[in-house]
């Protein structure tokens, strides 16, 4: 397996990230580092959505590029099971990102299947477990793939690039 920084590189799914990432001295040896690291790793299309000149402006300033960058980043180890048992988690940059899980705004639906086993058990594993793990938010930024595991951490993909407070891009 490769540590965490190599995981987001070999996705090819959020270069932009990565790109960011590589442009500022030392994150690339920190998340190489023994870690652990939990990541929000924003997708590309989460980065296509700011203004060109949103990008542009962090592209041009390092110092706030690092800070959104940092943002993004929480020191320890939180699969999306354990995201559920959070409300806070304090980032790189020592601000706070808020976990919520608006698992009440999810329908669980009805589907019809033929279970040989116990039905019970199927529900919980497949419906309600999916159905949690899916609405799980940070900072309103809904994560769209959770668990992709790393040497030293783990990574979660989200679907918008977090801003933290008091930072104007």
């Amino acid at each position: 397996m490769a540590n965490i920084f190599e995981t987001a590189r070999a996705e090819h799914q959020y270069n932009k990230f990565v790109s960011g990432i590589e442009s500022l001295a030392g994150l690339v040896d920190t998340l190489s580092g023994p870690g652990p690291f939990t990541i929000f790793v924003p997708s590309d299309a989460a980065f296509d959505r700011l203004s060109s000149d949103q990008q542009a402006n962090l592209i041009a300033d390092p110092e706030k590029l690092a800070r959104v960058l940092k943002y993004h980043i929480v020191p320890g180890y939180y699969t999306a099971d354990e995201l559920l048992d959070r409300l806070f988690l304090k980032t790189l940059g020592w601000e706070r990102l808020r976990v919520w899980s608006d698992i009440s705004m999810v329908p669980l639906g009805e589907e019809e299947t033929d279970i040989p086993n116990d039905a019970l058990s199927y529900i919980t594993r497949n419906t309600v477990t999916t159905s949690v793990r899916e609405s799980i938010t940070i900072n309103g930024a809904h994560v769209i793939r959770a668990n992709i595991m790393a040497d030293n951490g783990i990574m979660h993909v989200i679907d918008e690039v977090l801003i933290p407070a008091f930072t104007a891009i």
